[in-house]
């Protein structure tokens, strides 16, 4: 487990530890250093582009894809995200569930998709963009 402490995100609420975990973890540590930026509406391109392959140990190439659709599904009550489109993380967390899946399917047509951070992982949501 991670013990960096924040008082911008509830890094304590992330209790798994699989690959979509740690990349979730990732990209709000990549957030800690940046001013004002959790509340923003963020595109899947500009997600990812901060947490790149190979970030927290991901660095199989199908792996880092699945690990990417699952942090933006709810598979196993993950809701890190939530989606200006409603069905976006249904759609993937029908992907992940689905054992013929293209792991890079969010890249192929996704990546325009605007979300934010669920405000549950923000110590104080108040000021979120709505």
């Amino acid at each position: 487990m991670f013990s960096k402490e924040s008082t911008r995100f509830r890094y304590e609420l992330l209790i798994d530890n699989k690959n979509s975990d740690k990349l979730f973890r990732a990209f709000l540590e990549t957030l800690e250093s940046q001013e004002n930026i959790d509340a923003k509406v963020f595109t899947i391109k500009e997600i990812t582009e901060m947490i790149p392959i190979g970030t927290a140990g991901v660095s199989n190439h199908s792996t880092y894809g699945f690990s990417i659709m699952s942090m933006f599904s709810n598979q196993k009550g993950r809701d890190y995200f939530i989606f200006d489109d409603f069905q976006m993380t249904q759609l993937f967390t029908d992907s992940c569930n689905n054992p013929n899946r293209h792991n890079y399917e969010w890249k192929k047509h996704y990546l325009n998709k605007i979300c934010r951070i669920n405000p549950k992982y923000l110590v104080s949501p108040a000021h979120l963009i709505l």
